[in-house]
């Protein structure tokens, strides 16, 4: 019998934790608002850690609070509703993580005016951070804050569990709370290729 996989997810609460956490943790150089607006957008946007390392700067219109994930650096291509190549998303669509104001103040603050790239999250060592980099700063963030991601099968959790994915079922999570949203909307947020995947995932979701 094949054993059901278990997915993980923080509430809305934990999220604004995890926020809080990047201005209150430890490091050697201060990257508080960037791996705040990390946490941001893998949980609003329900961004694959990779997708998250490969954004830039211009696949932001903060005026129509657009953003457009080109297929290329997407590991499924998006459907209904968008062109082949491109996912269009709204920003703040869902009106819980104020994710353009956010966004506004990262590009306008030293931090990033001082770097000389067009990738959203540049490193020392490269153009861009690594999906490595990533998973460090979502489990050492959840360890500061102490937030214990939620287990599909209601097991107890550890903060260690939390990485970039569980984020992404959050997203999921929060829209399917609302009574009138489909499996396809779901599907169409974290564009999957088929509406099969976001069945097989996220079905159980709406039975809680």
């Amino acid at each position: 019998m094949k054993q059901e996989t278990v997915h993980r997810y923080v509430t809305l609460e934990q999220v604004e934790d995890l926020r809080d956490s990047a201005y209150t943790r430890e490091q050697r150089y201060d990257t508080s608002l960037r791996d705040e607006v990390m946490i941001v957008l893998l949980v609003d946007l329900g961004l694959r850690a990779v997708e998250l390392t490969r954004l830039k700067r211009s696949m932001f219109n903060l005026d129509d609070e657009t953003v457009t994930i080109p297929a290329s650096i997407q590991k499924d291509y998006p459907i209904e509703g968008v062109s082949p190549s491109t996912a269009r998303l709204e920003l703040d669509r869902y009106g819980h993580f104020s994710t353009v104001r956010l966004l506004r103040q990262y590009f306008s603050s030293d931090w990033w005016t001082g770097k000389n790239t067009e990738y959203l999250f540049p490193s020392r060592q490269s153009e861009t951070i690594s999906t490595q980099t990533v998973q460090n700063t979502v489990k050492a963030l959840a360890e500061e804050a102490d937030v214990r991601p939620h287990r599909t099968d209601g097991e107890a959790s550890d903060p260690s569990e939390l990485h970039p994915h569980a984020l992404r079922h959050s997203l999921a999570s929060y829209m399917l709370q609302d009574s009138e949203t489909r499996l396809v909307d779901v599907r169409n947020r974290l564009r999957h290729r088929s509406i099969s995947t976001t069945e097989r995932i996220y079905e159980h979701f709406q039975q809680r």
